[in-house]
């Protein structure tokens, strides 16, 4: 309980039941604060909630590999808000 981690939504299951309201990407596209972090937030809260319910949630390797290579000085640029946020 209380260790967090960001979920990307690329490669999830889920058990609706239990937790589905609780997994909810934020909004992504042109002029949305976080940009990239919907990710990041998604998992913060979901953990969150599942803590609070006294559920499990378990992460491995992904069942399906991701190759697709982006710019990280594009990434950076989209998420610079977002390192802020966090640690504050």
């Amino acid at each position: 309980a209380g260790i967090f981690f960001p979920l990307c939504s690329m490669n999830l299951a889920f058990d609706r039941t239990l937790i589905g309201p609780a997994i909810m990407q934020g909004l992504m596209g042109e002029g949305m604060p976080w940009a990239r972090y919907d990710d990041m937030f998604s998992g913060w809260a979901s953990k969150s909630v599942a803590d609070h319910l006294g559920i499990g949630i378990k992460s491995g390797m992904p069942y399906v590999r991701h190759d697709k290579a982006s710019n990280p000085f594009v990434n950076l640029k989209k998420e610079y808000k977002g390192l802020w946020w966090q640690e504050i």
